[in-house]
């Protein structure tokens, strides 16, 4: 009977230690930074908006990475 009390206070303290260190951990690191709901867009691109907007930006990083070369080779 007394080793079955001695279990269960070792569970108890075993318990508590963890719910200390977890509650410990939570205090310390920092949050997710969830999605501002306010400055989400209204209104969501269609499939050709989205292909077309990424087409653009494809373009736009060829554009500068060519750029980038030809000064590149200027300054040499």
């Amino acid at each position: 009977m007394v080793a079955s009390w001695k279990i269960a206070a070792k569970l108890v303290a075993v318990w508590a230690l963890l719910g200390t260190l977890l509650g410990a951990c939570s205090e310390t690191l920092p949050l997710i930074n969830l999605p501002n709901i306010a400055r989400l867009p209204e209104k969501v691109l269609s499939k050709d908006e989205q292909q077309r907007t990424m087409k653009e930006m494809i373009d736009k990083g060829q554009t500068n990475q060519a750029d980038t070369i030809k000064q590149i080779e200027q300054g040499k």
